[in-house]
C-alpha cells in the first residue's frame, strides 16, 4: 500500500523554558533515529514548536547534532507588523533561517489576545511574504453544532482571514504556494468533556478542503494521544475528509508520549 506523508507539529506552548525545550528537543530527536532505523525515513514531516526564546536553540540543537533526521521547527506566531519600533514584536522576517513555518491563529492567542480574523490573515500575509510555511488555525465553539453549521462557521473564519491577507497582497494562490496548512481545533471541546470525535474532525477536514483547496494539508488540533492518533488519522468522510497530521499540545511535553503519536502516525501512513 502506498504510504502517506504526514505531518505532526509539537506545539509547547509557554509550558517549560529554553533550558528544559532543548533538552527535550535532544530526547525527541534520539528516539526518532532510532525509529528511522527500522522505517521509511520520509513518511512524516516533524516540527517543534518551542516558546520564541527558546527556538533559536532548539534550531541550533538540531541543526548541529541531529542534521540527518530532518526534523524542522515552526515559531509559535508572528508579528502582523512589518519591522520597525513595535516593542515585543517577533515580524516575520526575523525568523527567516530560524523557523521553517509558523503557526498562527491558535485559539488561545484568538481569545486570550483578542486576534481578529483580519489580524490572523495579515499575519499570514507578512509570514508568506517572508518566505515561510503558515500552518493556520481554524475552529468553532459549536458545541451542539451539525455539519452543516459547523462548516459555514469554519467557512467565514477562512473567508475573513483570507481578506485580512488580501489587503496586504498575499491571496488564495499565494497561500497555497507558500505549503499553507491548516489545522482544525474544535475550540468547543476544550474543558467540556465532550471531545470531538474522528468523525467530527473528518467532517471539519472536508468543510474546510472545499472552502480552501482540494489538496491542502490539514490537521487535527484537539487533544490526542497515541491510541487517539490512529483512530483520527485512519478517519475519512465524503468529499476530502483526510487527516493529514496533528498538532499536538500537552502531550508532546513529554519525548515519550510524542514518539508513541509517531510511531502510531507511521502505523497508520503505511496502512497497517
Amino acid at each position: 500500500m502506498t504510504q502517506q506523508r504526514r505531518i505532526i507539529v509539537a506545539n509547547w506552548k509557554a509550558n517549560l523554558p529554553p533550558g528544559e525545550e532543548v533538552a527535550l528537543a535532544g530526547e525527541i530527536a534520539t528516539g526518532l533515529a532510532a525509529q528511522l532505523a527500522t522505517t521509511a525515513p520520509h513518511v512524516i514531516e516533524v516540527l517543534l514548536a518551542p516558546s520564541h526564546v527558546g527556538l533559536v536553540a532548539v534550531t541550533s540543537l538540531l541543526r548541529r547534532e541531529h542534521p540527518a533526521i530532518g526534523i524542522g521547527t515552526a515559531a509559535q506566531d508572528a508579528s502582523a507588523t512589518e519591522v520597525g519600533a513595535h516593542t515585543g514584536e517577533s515580524p516575520a522576517t526575523h525568523l527567516v533561517g530560524i523557523a521553517d513555518a509558523v503557526i498562527v491563529g491558535h485559539s488561545e492567542r484568538r481569545r486570550e489576545r483578542g486576534e481578529s480574523d483580519a489580524i490572523v490573515g495579515a499575519k499570514l500575509a507578512r509570514i508568506v511574504a517572508a518566505g515561510l510555511r503558515p500552518i493556520l488555525c481554524l475552529g468553532d465553539d459549536l458545541i451542539d453544532g451539525g455539519e452543516r453549521e459547523r462548516a459555514a462557521a469554519l467557512s467565514n473564519q477562512w473567508i475573513a482571514a483570507l481578506a485580512g491577507a488580501a489587503g496586504l497582497g498575499v491571496d488564495r494562490t499565494a497561500l497555497l504556494a507558500a505549503g499553507l496548512v491548516v489545522a482544525y481545533e474544535p475550540v468547543w471541546a476544550i474543558g467540556s468533556g465532550r471531545p470531538a470525535t474522528p468523525a467530527i474532525a473528518s467532517a471539519a477536514a472536508a468543510a474546510i478542503r472545499a472552502s480552501v483547496g482540494s489538496d491542502l494539508p490539514i490537521l487535527y488540533g484537539g487533544s490526542v494521544d497515541a491510541d487517539g492518533a490512529a483512530a483520527f488519522l485512519a478517519s475519512r468522510h465524503d468529499d476530502g475528509g483526510r487527516i493529514d497530521g496533528l498538532l499536538v499540545g500537552g502531550a508532546s511535553l513529554s519525548a515519550s508520549r510524542f514518539l508513541g503519536i509517531i510511531v502510531a502516525t507511521r502505523s497508520a501512513a503505511s496502512g497497517r
